[in-house]
């Protein structure tokens, strides 16, 4: 069990990495001006960041498992 929640925490790191990036080439590619941008911006940024504390969760409860 320990090794598929390592597993999935560094899966859910490597998938919010790739999000950073879709959000990096939204943010390029698409007119400033549209009025779909910036709420999308905001929603991208904010489910980026649940994604990435919840990878860092996964991982540390690994750790706190193998310790206990």
């Amino acid at each position: 069990m320990l090794i598929v929640q390592k597993l999935s925490g560094v899966a859910v790191l490597l998938l919010a990495l790739h999000f950073v990036h879709a959000l990096h080439f939204f943010f390029l590619n698409v007119p400033h001006d549209s009025p779909y941008f910036w709420p999308g911006m905001v929603a991208g940024v904010v489910v980026w960041i649940f994604s990435f504390i919840g990878g860092c969760l996964l991982l540390r409860r690994s750790a706190d498992s193998r310790s206990a």
